[in-house]
């Protein structure tokens, strides 16, 4: 990997965590599929999947207030 992709790479697991970690403080539970899961693990799976992608399920309560957010792995098709 080249300087200036790692860069990018490393700036945008830092991003992912910061914001996971916000959602933890405010109460949010998170879950990688439906495992309870960390800030950091969560952004180490999203940002290494190479052949997938994670796509973010929001949990509200009756009052729209976010209480979950499952990543859920979706498998990216070949390219032709």
């Amino acid at each position: 990997m080249n300087k200036k992709r790692h860069r990018t790479h490393t700036y945008r697991t830092r991003a992912l965590v910061r914001e996971l970690q916000d959602y933890e403080r405010e109460g949010t539970h998170l879950y990688l599929g439906n495992r309870p899961s960390s800030a950091e693990d969560i952004a180490r799976a999203c940002l290494l999947a190479e052949d997938s992608e994670y796509m973010r399920d929001f949990v509200g309560d009756e009052t729209d207030r976010i209480t979950e957010i499952h990543f859920i792995r979706i498998r990216k098709e070949p390219e032709s």
